[in-house]
This record gives structure tokens, sequence and C-alpha cells, in this order.
């Protein structure tokens, strides 16, 4: 994934996450008895995207260096 994809996919769910009202995102994320809440799955994501970006940004800064 090119790092402007993923910056645009984490400035998305940043946006998400700022909107949703906290009731929502303290809610279970399927029916299935979790104690996962949405919020808890967005901020996994969030934090998944933020290991990709900064191994991406490592590698442009290796081939420019």
């Amino acid at each position: 994934m090119k790092l402007e994809d993923i910056q645009d996919c984490l400035c998305d769910l940043y946006d998400i996450k700022r909107q949703l009202p906290k009731n929502i995102l303290s809610m279970p994320k399927d029916n299935d008895g979790t104690d996962t809440t949405i919020l808890d799955c967005l901020e996994n994501v969030i934090e998944q995207l933020t290991v990709a970006e900064q191994a991406e940004i490592q590698t442009e800064i290796e081939v420019n260096f």
C-alpha cells in the first residue's frame, strides 16, 4: 500500500472516530457476546495502519538516502 493511501485511510478513520458518539463507540463490535467495542476495532485498525505508515516512511528514507 502506498504511503499516500495509508495516510488517507488514517485521516478517514480519525474523522469517523471523532464523529461517532461515545455511546456508539462503546457498543460491542458484534452480537456474539464479545467485550470488544467498536472503539477497540477502530483503534486497532488505526494502530496497524500507523505501523504500516512508519514502515513506508522508513522505506522512503532508505531509498532516498
